[in-house]
């Protein structure tokens, strides 16, 4: 079991999106999105470490009135736009804070549990990857612009559990070795899928991202059922 030194959670949320506006701070079930990924990120107890990484006023506002235990990381409005990539923004908290050990949890996916992060950060302790990155799979059928991913098209279809495996990266929970990181970021400019990493599936339902308005209705109406 690998040691994670100093941990710092961090939960990047920038002010604009476009599809969905101000999702981030809009009210969803009772409070804004974001709470939900706070709050499962606290009661994990996986670090005391925590950021909101956002170039929000609003959000600064929010949190700094609503959760006296977490940090702000104030994010550079160049690092905040619709280019920025997460490598980007990622290697940004990496310089200023200096952890051994890097945890995103994507506020876009409020339906992540604290008991996932904590199965997640012992996945990735027990394991000798660099990166674990949240996914959800399928044996369905699939294609990838026409082309079969897990079948083969001159066989006769057999039943969909003994098809291979798909995994689709969510990246709900993403933890990295934040030093292999760096060093694999300064020698080819990106590195958020790693150089050895561990692919951790994930209930289809709290993988599941908003990026729609649709989505937004969808992932209200599952927390309200819960309540």
């Amino acid at each position: 079991m690998k040691s994670l030194g100093e941990i710092v959670l961090h939960i990047p949320a920038r002010e604009g999106s476009k599809r969905v506006p101000r999702k981030n701070i809009r009210n969803m079930a009772g409070n804004p999105m974001i709470f939900y990924a706070i709050k499962a990120s606290l009661n994990s107890g996986v670090t005391n470490n925590i950021y909101v990484n956002t170039d929000s006023q609003q959000l600064i506002d929010y949190v700094r009135n609503a959760f006296n235990e977490v940090n702000i990381y104030k994010r550079k409005k160049s690092l905040a736009d619709d280019m920025t990539t997460s490598d980007e923004f990622n290697m940004d908290i990496i310089n200023a804070l200096n952890p051994d050990t890097l945890i995103m949890i994507n506020p876009v996916c409020p339906l992540i549990e604290s008991d996932d992060i904590v199965n997640m950060v012992d996945a990735y302790k027990t394991s000798d990857c660099d990166t674990l990155i949240s996914c959800s799979t399928t044996q369905m059928q699939t294609f990838c612009e026409g082309a079969p991913i897990n079948i083969c098209l001159d066989e006769q279809l057999v039943p969909s559990q003994k098809n291979a495996v798909v995994q689709i990266l969510n990246w709900a929970v993403t933890i990295w070795d934040a030093k292999a990181f760096k060093n694999r970021y300064d020698r080819l400019g990106y590195s958020v899928l790693g150089e050895n990493r561990l692919l951790y599936p994930i209930d289809y339902l709290k993988s599941f991202k908003v990026s729609e308005e649709k989505n937004f209705n969808l992932c209200e109406s599952l927390i309200l059922s819960k309540q």
